[in-house]
């Protein structure tokens, strides 16, 4: 299902220590994020491959890519795109790690991509996963894996998808058993900051970062 994506490196290395997968939002492209990683996360993060998947649909009339339809952002409406997508998601996912031979790896997302990010929760063999300005969607036919690391980045004036879906995230992983932490950006919007991305680096580095 997923066909296009780029690849990052940091500096030369014989074998990668991590893989960071990144999903891009609704109506952008795995290329959009991978200018970031082109000059700053692999200059940022060491011995590291960078991957930025496109979404597997196209936006009707508005370009981009999409991970899934969403209109009405019901519970059921985004229960039903997970579904459809996430298996599909995590085969990449696996692909990617036995074609670098590397088992550390790491989902993040922004938006969109933060709810498929966080649904690879549901999956074994994730590391970490960082969602930034999203929100978790529960699975009731499946469970969490609490030894992956959850970070969630997420602005406290967000319009878009608004803060309280942060807290809210928190608190059902938390309840899971989930290793969960939470950084608050302030009076960013719906977007990721240095700081995000600065926290997102410390956090794949050490399972912290410096508030």
């Amino acid at each position: 299902m997923i066909q296009n994506y780029e690849i990052v490196r940091s500096e030369e290395f014989d074998k990668p220590e991590r893989i960071a997968v990144i999903l891009h939002g609704y109506g952008s492209t795995g290329g959009d994020f991978a200018e970031v990683g082109k000059l700053y996360l692999s200059k940022a993060l060491e011995n590291t491959v960078f991957v930025f998947p496109d979404a597997p649909y196209e936006c009707d009339g508005q370009g981009g890519r999409r991970w899934f339809t969403l209109n009405k952002m019901t519970y059921e409406e985004l229960r039903d795109g997970l579904d459809d997508v996430a298996a599909h998601v995590h085969q990449f996912i696996l692909n990617i790690s036995q074609e670098y031979d590397c088992n550390d790896v790491s989902v993040s997302g922004f938006s969109q991509g933060a709810m498929v990010a966080l649904e690879m929760g549901y999956y074994s063999g994730i590391s970490k996963i960082i969602a930034y300005s999203g929100m978790f969607v529960t699975n009731a036919s499946g469970k969490y894996d609490t030894n992956t690391e959850v970070l969630i980045a997420h602005s406290d004036d967000d319009m878009v998808i608004p803060y309280q879906n942060a807290t809210a995230a928190v608190r059902l992983l938390t309840s899971s058993g989930v290793s969960v932490t939470l950084k608050t950006c302030h009076n960013i919007g719906h977007t990721i900051s240095v700081d995000g991305w600065n926290a997102g680096i410390e956090f794949l580095v050490s399972g912290n970062f410096h508030s």
